[in-house]
């Protein structure tokens, strides 16, 4: 076998060789991401829809039934379901899976653009997005200490978030328990009666009274200036001289029907840590970025950002994502080291050679580490699927190099010069090995391939499984015989 034979005459080539794929392995190493599974795009796309106040029969009929017939006409769609809800529209649009994800989501937008005059003025811009496991926050946070919970959500809203999404790799933040100021209006119903006036009066009053708009501009000789004019009411307790309306062809102020003052927002979350009443914030990562990198990351703001606090508050992490994915890629390599142990003392025990175990056993280490270069190039994580196709593929990488050496071992043993015996040797059962290599190859290459969701979870595993094999098949035909042929002696 040309291979063989070439790294038995030339010991050095077949040496460099084999160390070129470790040393990309090794280089590769600290460059594959962390994961807990591999990322896989989801062909769904949700479109969330919110007219507060709003029947479900309503949201069905002026809402989810005209997003439906929209999107109905986009290419690839497989399936349509929607929800409608009080105040809520759902509308979930399954695409086949060969359907780009991204292309997807921009039709998508470009429909609802399209019908947007149609839907209700009311309602809040319908929030578009593709069905993605990222899209859960790795990381909380809480803030809590001696001040109100509308000090924190101010500082949250304010200081925090905008110092976290600065950071490279995180997506989006998401905040829970937050209440914010607001001004809040109570009107007396039996005062309204009196004065012949309504709720839809002083929501109109408002909008019109309470906003900042455009003027135009100023032009000189050498300047221009930007005019704006500020009709934002400046503090709350202005809010109650606003004319509402006439009655008698009288006034009618806020005051006189009710009153304006200075609170916070409805209590719709509550956040505790550790019993304590605190505001919630939650690291919500880019799509396919690396999730222990992003929270390593976010760790080491974090510790920055405690030395700024206001005196009185505390940042604790209260969910850390890594800490399970850590745990759980740790696990899998110790298993990993396990597992190349034990299969070395079986050949140890069963041939009771220290000499062929030695030389078997360099395929072990050496299979693994320059499978994670062809990981890299192919951008895989360390993830449970591919930890655990490593795991399962330590006996099968240690096979061809047995059979290789003991059959060696077998001719040196008949009297052969070790040269001689080791390319006649590998040559004759060089067959029978490459046969065995492409058997496990083609019972792990389909699983590569199987459709659906499924079929992207298990790429990783068939694949990383695929290239260890291949490169334990390379290491049996150039490392192996050269090492039989210097160590091996006739007993």
């Amino acid at each position: 076998m040309w291979l063989a034979d070439t790294s038995i005459k030339r010991p050095v080539f077949a040496t460099m060789l084999v160390m070129a794929l470790v040393v990309f392995g090794v280089v590769s190493y600290p460059n594959i991401g962390l994961d807990l599974f591999p990322k896989v795009d989801f062909p769904i796309v949700n479109i969330k829809t919110i007219l507060r106040g709003a029947s479900p029969e309503i949201m069905d009929v002026d809402v989810t039934d005209k997003i439906e017939e929209a999107v109905n006409t986009i290419n690839g769609v497989k399936t349509i379901g929607s929800t409608s809800a009080e105040g809520v529209s759902l509308v979930t649009v399954e695409f086949v899976l060969e359907r780009d994800i991204d292309l997807a989501v921009q039709d998508v937008r470009e429909k609802i653009a399209a019908i947007r005059a149609k839907l209700p003025n009311d309602i809040d811009e319908p929030v578009i997005e593709k069905v993605d496991p990222d899209a859960s926050p790795v990381l909380w946070m809480a803030l809590s200490g001696e001040k109100s919970v509308r000090e924190l959500s101010t500082y949250t809203d304010e200081v925090l978030k905008e110092q976290l999404q600065r950071i490279n790799g995180v997506g989006a933040i998401r905040m829970g328990g937050l209440r914010l100021r607001q001004v809040r209006i109570w009107l007396d119903r039996y005062k309204l009666e009196a004065y012949a006036l309504t709720a839809q009066d002083v929501l109109r009053t408002l909008q019109r009274e309470n906003v900042e708009l455009p003027g135009g501009r100023i032009e000189s000789a050498t300047k221009e200036y930007s005019v704006k004019i500020k009709g934002e009411v400046p503090n709350p307790q202005e809010f109650n001289d606003l004319i509402v309306g006439y009655y008698n062809n009288a006034p009618v102020r806020l005051r006189d029907i009710g009153r304006a003052e200075d609170g916070m927002a409805e209590k719709r979350s509550i956040v505790r840590f550790n019993g304590v009443t605190s505001v919630g914030l939650g690291v919500q990562k880019q799509s396919g970025t690396n999730t222990v990198e992003v929270i390593n990351r976010v760790k080491k703001e974090l510790e920055r950002i405690k030395t700024v606090l206001p005196a009185g508050m505390k940042l604790q992490i209260a969910f850390d994502q890594s800490d399970f994915i850590n745990r759980s890629i740790r696990e899998v390599q110790y298993h990993l080291i396990y597992g190349g142990f034990f299969a070395t003392l079986a050949v140890l025990i069963f041939l009771k050679s220290l000499t062929i175990t030695l030389i078997s056993a360099f395929a072990i280490p050496i299979s693994v580490v320059a499978t994670f270069a062809i990981m890299h190039f192919f951008n895989f994580t360390f993830n449970n699927m591919s930890m655990l196709a490593l795991s399962l593929s330590i006996g099968i990488l240690i096979d061809d190099a047995i059979i290789v050496v003991e059959n060696i071992h077998r001719h040196i043993e008949k009297g052969e010069p070790p040269l001689k015996a080791a390319s006649f040797a590998t040559s004759e059962i060089g067959l029978a090995v490459s046969a065995t290599t492409l058997a496990i190859i083609a019972i792990f290459l389909p699983v590569a391939f199987m459709k659906g969701i499924i079929g992207r979870f298990f790429f990783q595993f068939a694949m990383t499984v695929v290239f260890a094999v291949l490169v334990s098949w390379f290491v049996s035909f150039t490392l192996t015989p050269m090492l039989a042929s210097k160590w091996l002696k006739h007993s």
